[in-house]
């Protein structure tokens, strides 16, 4: 059973590093191809035209770099992609490059690559670990036999949990929809006494023992259960819309109903 959450808005965490090759030039005005790409699809939002425009894009294979530039161009044939370069969703994409002026009548400055050759699959957004933990995921929750009333010392108590996929919906840079799946696939469980129990099975209700815990104290306790989530996203952009495994993990955490260990004495009569 899938769980629909909306989520707001998402994308404090900066994009991943894109599958790029270096070109020369100066490092410190390059940005990641997802950035880059941002940037260009603003350009061409508000490009005011030819004659007011301050700042100008182009994506080329060509050298741009020009006579007043002492910076070498590729040795490669700049048409052609390099070799070390493999895209998993199409054919790789030229640079892009980028030249500014202080205002329409100054002279342009030299163009400068913005992003080297990248691939499409690396101008979608980065679902990011600070990602799925900023998301709302409904926990597990607790459950144990006996379900209600005391707990018997020294006898096993049940634990177990109902494991079920959470599907959410976020929103990457203010744009960028985005499908979430989360899969339980760790249970911690902590059952209040200083004994924990760590597995990657959920455990099963009675008859079944898969997970227990015997109390040797009588007192009140209360169980935790602290599950790790992993997850895989879908960008409603990717023209392929494949989904891609979430790097990193998210937990939740359940606290059930306080209980009562108890012992049960005979007592003869007669």
């Amino acid at each position: 059973m899938l769980l629909f959450v909306s989520v707001g808005v998402l994308g404090l965490a900066g994009p991943g590093a894109a599958a790029q090759v270096d070109l020369p030039g100066n490092d410190e005005a390059r940005v990641s191809a997802f950035d880059g790409e941002r940037e260009y699809r603003e350009y061409r939002a508000t490009d005011p035209g030819p004659e007011f425009r301050t700042v100008e894009y182009t994506r080329s294979a060509a050298c741009l770099y020009g006579p007043a530039v002492s910076l070498p161009c590729p040795q490669y044939d700049p048409s052609r992609p390099p070799l070390k370069l493999r895209c998993d969703e199409g054919v790789p994409l030229p640079p892009l490059w980028r030249r500014e002026r202080a205002d329409r009548l100054s002279d342009w400055g030299a163009w400068t690559v913005r992003v080297d050759w990248s691939c499409p699959e690396d101008l979608l957004p980065p679902f990011t670990q600070a990602d799925l933990r900023r998301l709302k995921i409904d926990a597990l929750e607790v459950n144990q036999q006996p379900a209600a009333g005391p707990v018997l010392v020294q006898r096993p108590t049940i634990v177990f949990t109902e494991p079920e996929d959470r599907e959410l919906r976020a929103v990457l840079f203010d744009s960028f929809g985005v499908d979430v799946v989360v899969t339980p696939v760790e249970y911690a469980w902590d059952f209040g006494d200083g004994s924990t129990l760590t597995t990657t099975e959920p455990g099963r209700p009675y008859p079944a023992f898969d997970l227990t815990h015997v109390y040797t104290e009588l007192a009140d306790r209360q169980i935790t259960l602290t599950t790790t989530w992993t997850g895989r996203y879908r960008v409603d952009a990717d023209p392929l819309h494949r989904w891609r495994d979430v790097e990193g993990t998210a937990t939740t955490v359940d606290v059930g109903d306080e209980f009562e260990v108890v012992s049960l004495r005979t007592r003869l009569t007669g």
